[in-house]
């Protein structure tokens, strides 16, 4: 009680695991090619269910983003 749970689960049954996570599902997270989380508890907070991200609106983020590169790229003199 009164602590925090921090933890990530990944999916080991997809085409990009196969046969690897049968032998050793640690090694087969590190060499295979790698791919999303598919859960994630943050500060006991749910932030990733079935791999996608929850309490974000990801449309609006990817725009705040895009409007940081464009001024990134304008302060270092890059035109588009």
């Amino acid at each position: 009680p009164g602590m925090a749970a921090d933890i990530v689960a990944f999916r080991l049954d997809t085409l990009w695991h196969a046969g690897g996570a049968v032998h050793d599902p640690l090694a087969a997270l590190v060499f295979c090619q790698p791919q999303p989380v598919a859960w994630a508890i943050v500060n006991g907070v749910p932030r990733v269910r079935d791999g996608r991200l929850v309490g974000l609106d990801l449309v609006e983020l990817v725009e705040r983003h895009n409007r940081a590169a464009v001024g990134l790229a304008s302060r270092a003199g890059m035109r588009g």
